[in-house]
């Protein structure tokens, strides 16, 4: 298996980065390919020509280049899974999440109505969710249902769900962290154990 680990934090460490690291040694322990994309420089969606520019035409931002975005869309056609984590700001991803999701929904989302080009790099995928509150978990919810529509514009909840949607939502604040990494650990893992079976079944 392939595991992409997406991290919406713009620091260096700290907890979401203490996670995004944790869920990909686990991933390796698990015997997985992994790799961690630090979600830092993009632009927000400039909404091209019309509203919408070549992301609906050939999938890919016409800015994409200047900032890595079409790199980082690439690296999800590679992967078989994902682990997307951001701290919770205001109730919500964080900017930089906020802004890939954005612009990878308009590349990936809009796959669905020209089906000459396949499905998009998330459809037929798991996700495992992380929503990191620095405080005492507030915002964590909606933090969730954010992440959790954006995936879902993308064909990430496409049935059948052995080992496609969503995997697991992991919630991590402050006092829980220590076992909630751990869980995140297990949680990868198992997602690994599952791929792995289902490619053997097949």
């Amino acid at each position: 298996m392939k595991l992409l680990v997406i991290s919406g934090t713009p620091k260096k460490d700290g907890l979401s980065h203490t996670l995004a690291a944790g869920a990909c040694e686990a991933a390796k322990a698990a015997g997985a390919e992994a790799e961690i994309i630090q979600l830092k420089g993009l632009t927000v969606c400039r909404m091209c020509g019309d509203g919408w520019g070549t992301c609906l035409k050939t999938h890919r931002c016409a800015f994409g280049d200047k900032d890595n975005f079409n790199t980082f869309q690439e690296k999800m056609g590679w992967a078989d899974g994902f682990v997307f984590i951001t701290p919770v700001y205001w109730g919500e991803v964080s900017e930089g999440m906020k802004t890939f999701l954005d612009r990878l929904r308009r590349c990936e989302g809009s796959k669905q109505w020209n089906q000459e080009v396949g499905d998009s790099y998330l459809s037929g995928k798991s996700s495992i969710l992380v929503a990191s509150a620095g405080g005492g978990g507030g915002g964590i919810i909606s933090t969730f249902a954010q992440m959790e529509r954006a995936v879902s514009h993308m064909g990430g909840t496409m049935y059948p769900y052995d080992v496609f949607g969503f995997y697991d939502f992991i919630a991590v604040n402050r006092w829980n962290k220590d076992y909630k990494l751990e869980a995140l650990k297990c949680a990868v893992t198992g997602l690994v154990k599952k791929f792995d079976e289902r490619a053997e079944g097949n």
